[in-house]
């Protein structure tokens, strides 16, 4: 007997034997699977997925420069957003406090906690009454660290349905829009799919989830040997041969599935603390004397532009000021993202090359090497979406660590690293499937196909348990 059909009597007593605790797991991890695309399929959706683009003509930004810069002396951040009757200057406070400038560079009325109820509102396009708006400083149950930004803002609504929108007042995004449905679906998949109950036990909990997953790995490579080295017979009952053709279409996505949630689990402990935002120390602001009509003429928009959609101002590391501008973006997918233009505001010249000097100035803030950057101009598994900025620029450490960073604020946006990109890379295309979301149109598509191999896999599952229910009244040699 050669050694390849010396292993198939091994392979059938070893599918066989882990059938009844791999279909347990399965049905466990399949069932609250479902819930994670049809939270996406299912979700609360916002009337207008973002803000109108502001429009920041020149001659108004220089008029109303040196108020901004004199309320802005020690701000971590000082950048302009869309706001009620038109932009608004932000400044932000090493501390993280809020306050809101007119263009004019006189106060506005109003606190951060009005701006989130304007956010909320212009999201949702519709007047509904307010129940509470709460600070959230710190990750939870209800809004998980996936979602990345920090602080922000839960906006709850009056209504059985118990709508809430977090919204991130620095950019002005809408961070996540739950409702009661949705939290229900949201514990059930991290209760059950990831066993967040454990997490006070987290050694505990990624030892159950691991042996889970190498149990349906094991089963599911006995019975690829299975169905590799045993031809099923013409004879064989309608489950049988179900069983054998399910086996590729459900099995091999699902032991995908089961060997990146596997790895996901062990190379993502302890990854979450060290992620996110991270504001600079706020900068002290020379006395900056500029000639407003030069300053005028440097600011014009390139051809064919009437305004810019975002300004912020940024102290490099040799002392100067700038003023970093944005054009609005074009809409579309793999739309190019123009580098900013980069103003020296005592001078009223631009940079030459103004956002990599943005991108070293951040990297100094944050004690890394400026000499070794690159730019990022879409979102993939090693900068997620969920950091809602582009373009940034990404610094790696000499122990393969890459962090994002966003040259507009100098902001450190997010830390990854080594193995955890490669984990990210695997997770994104192996369990999530990203790929299939702009080749199918969408990620609404992308799930429903999802939720249709989950359940030919329980399906596959089901003839399986058939079959050896079967084989204790009919007793075989080899056959699972």
């Amino acid at each position: 007997m050669s050694v390849p059909l010396a292993a198939l009597p091994f392979a059938s007593r070893l599918h066989r034997a882990l059938a009844w605790a791999a279909l347990v797991v399965l049905m466990a991890w399949t069932l609250s699977g479902f819930l994670h695309p049809l939270m996406g399929l299912l979700a609360p959706m916002p009337a207008q997925r973002s803000l109108p683009t502001a429009e920041l003509a020149p001659d108004a930004l220089v008029a109303g420069l040196p108020a901004v810069l004199r309320h802005s002396d020690g701000a971590a951040v000082v950048r302009t957003v869309s706001g009620p009757g038109g932009p608004l200057w932000q400044r932000t406070g090493p501390d993280g406090e809020r306050r809101y400038l007119r263009m004019d560079g006189s106060p506005w009325p109003g606190s951060d906690r009005d701006y989130a109820r304007w956010l909320a509102g212009t999201y949702l396009g519709e007047e509904r009454a307010i129940r509470s708006i709460e600070r959230v400083d710190r990750f939870g149950d209800e809004y998980p660290w996936v979602n990345r930004l920090l602080p922000v803002w839960a906006v709850s609504f009056e209504g059985d349905e118990g709508l809430v929108a977090y919204v991130h007042t620095e950019t002005g995004v809408l961070a996540s829009l739950s409702d009661q449905r949705r939290r229900w679906m949201q514990a059930g998949f991290r209760q059950v799919h990831t066993l967040a109950f454990l997490g006070a036990l987290d050694p505990l909990r990624r030892t159950v989830v691991a042996s889970s997953m190498t149990v349906l790995l094991v089963l599911g490579l006995a019975g690829l040997v299975l169905w590799w080295r045993r031809p099923t017979s013409p004879k064989a009952p309608p489950a049988r041969r179900w069983h054998r053709r399910l086996a590729l279409w459900a099995g091999i996505p699902l032991l995908g599935m089961a060997s990146s949630g596997l790895i996901h689990t062990l190379w993502k402990a302890g990854d979450a603390p060290d992620r996110g935002l991270s504001l600079p120390a706020g900068s002290v602001l020379p006395p900056i004397g500029f000639d407003a009509m030069r300053l005028t003429q440097a600011l014009v928009p390139s051809e064919g532009g009437r305004a810019w959609s975002q300004a912020s101002v940024v102290t490099l590391p040799d002392g100067r000021v700038v003023l970093v501008l944005r054009e609005p973006l074009a809409r579309g997918w793999g739309v190019p993202v123009p580098d900013a233009r980069v103003v020296d505001l005592a001078s009223g010249t631009s940079l030459a090359d103004g956002e990599r000097d943005l991108a070293r100035a951040a990297a100094a803030r944050h004690g890394l090497d400026g000499d070794a950057l690159r730019r990022v101009t879409r979102f993939g598994p090693d900068y997620d979406f969920r950091n809602r900025r582009l373009p940034a620029w990404i610094a790696t450490t000499a122990d393969g660590r890459r962090i994002a960073l966003d040259p507009d604020t100098v902001q450190r946006l997010d830390v990854m690293s080594a193995t955890g990109v490669a984990e990210a890379w695997v997770f994104s295309i192996v369990h999530k499937w990203q790929p299939l979301a702009g080749l199918l149109g969408s990620p609404a598509r992308r799930d429903a196909l999802q939720v249709a191999v989950l359940a030919l896999g329980l399906v596959l599952a089901g003839l399986g348990i058939a079959l050896r229910l079967r084989r204790r009244a009919v007793p075989s040699s080899v056959s699972p």
